[in-house]
């Protein structure tokens, strides 16, 4: 049998980097067939990187699910799944109610969206500090973040995360419509770029992932971001510069249990509430519940429209039967319409406040039973539910995003304040070369 050939270090490295894509591929590929959506270009994109492996060592595909398999399943701040009813109290009125991907439902049902809970990592898995810049390729360039919540909301308190700088590879990402288009672009970037591969982007909180996304946009394009804003006065639309490098950390002076929660007494009622703030993944699932409870508000609406024209049509004089008829037949379509709504989720209203209070509230009282504390967010005082509401909004770790903007002279000059939007376009928004 011939010796295995040895690969030079510069294939090792590159076997890594392909090895971290393939891997970042599938798992995109099941979160687009989760929402409903095609997956062919992905499935292309996968296949070229599973070539390239192939081209460089033929067992390197084997050896990585071999290994994975060893690991534990548990990510670095943790998770434990549950039903999204299980969370929310939330029950449909029938098994048929919801559809299925093959029903041609764009994106997944209520009921087969789930949640899993922040930091419950059993303190066997918790990996050390000294541990976390382990196994780091040398060849990678990378920087230590600061993260904004300083571990105070993930159990291990893991309060730094090494973070490489970008390259022009992650420039294919960066230039990537389809992904801008499933709203993947940072997904894919935290994935290549935390150098750790123990932890999981997904259980990072929102300000954290802001505080990376600062660091990489800042370090790869320079620290002037264009933008244009509107003058709060005037509406004049006014282009100027933000300096990254003067966006800071709000404080943050809150410190987290055990599990990563925050204590709150309520006004009112004197309660003694457990909190946590979302992971990048449930702040994604929040937004689709809301999102699948807008068809109900839809469908209300529609009917409600419905009542109007039939009895509009049904007492006027003006129009001709011919124009009635026509009218009637869009009201049948309008109701067909609401029908197929309703069939996703016959909800007449969106429950904004209580589903973030019900992801977000973990115990009351000492008590962690999701049934009562559903049944407790549903009939809490409304000044206690506002009191917590604004506590956890004052005290978000995060990036301070409010910034000064100059008001050129031949506009009258002088300043004004505004706040400075950051999603996904920050990585096309450049200044020319």
């Amino acid at each position: 049998m011939a010796n295995k050939k040895e690969l030079t270090e510069e294939q090792q490295n590159q076997i890594k980097t392909l090895l971290a894509n393939n891997e970042m591929l599938e798992k995109t590929k099941r979160e687009v067939k989760e929402r409903g959506k095609k997956t062919d270009q992905i499935e292309r994109a996968q296949q070229e990187v599973i070539d390239h492996i192939n081209s460089i060592d033929p067992t390197a595909l084997e050896r990585a699910k071999k290994e994975k398999k060893k690991q534990s399943s548990m990510s670095l701040f943790g998770d434990t799944d549950m039903s999204i009813f299980d969370m929310l109290g939330e029950e449909p009125s029938s098994p048929s109610v919801y559809k299925t991907e093959e029903e041609d439902l764009s994106g997944p049902s209520v009921a087969d969206t789930t949640v899993e809970t922040p930091s419950l990592v059993n303190t066997e898995t918790v990996i050390a500090e000294e541990t976390m810049f382990n196994d780091i390729d040398p060849s990678v360039q990378y920087d230590v973040i600061q993260l904004p919540s300083n571990g105070q909301c993930y159990k291990n308190k893991m309060d730094r995360i090494p973070v490489a700088y970008l390259t022009a590879y992650d420039e294919n990402i960066i230039t990537s419509p389809n992904l801008y288009k499933d709203g993947l672009v940072i997904d894919f970037l935290l994935k290549n770029k935390i150098v750790n591969k123990e932890i999981n982007p997904d259980d990072l909180i929102g300000g954290d992932v802001d505080a990376i996304t600062l660091f990489l946009r800042a370090t790869s394009y320079g620290a002037e971001f264009p933008i244009i804003v509107a003058d709060p006065d005037t509406g004049e639309q006014i282009e100027s510069v933000v300096d990254l490098t003067t966006l800071k950390p709000k404080e943050f002076t809150l410190i987290g249990d055990e599990n990563g929660w925050f204590e709150f007494e309520t006004p009112v009622k004197k309660d003694k509430l457990k909190f946590r703030y979302l992971t990048r993944k449930q702040e994604k699932q929040l937004q689709k519940i809301n999102e699948i409870e807008s068809n109900g508000t839809r469908a209300y609406m529609l009917d409600t429209e419905r009542e109007i024209l039939a009895a509009s049509i049904s007492t006027d004089k003006l129009l001709k039967e011919s124009d009635k008829k026509v009218m009637r037949n869009a009201i049948s379509i309008m109701g067909e319409w609401s029908k197929k709504l309703k069939e996703v989720n016959d909800s007449k209203f969106n429950k904004l406040v209580t589903n973030s209070l019900l992801l977000q509230i973990m115990a009351v009282n000492g008590n962690t039973d999701r049934e009562f504390i559903k049944k407790y967010v549903n009939m809490m005082p409304a000044m206690d539910a506002l009191s917590l509401r604004k506590y956890i909004e004052k005290n978000r770790p995060g990036i301070n995003f409010d910034i000064e903007v100059q008001r050129p002279e031949s506009l009258g000059g002088g300043s004004f304040k505004t706040f400075l939007n950051w999603d996904d376009s920050v990585f096309l928004n450049i200044p020319d070369l």
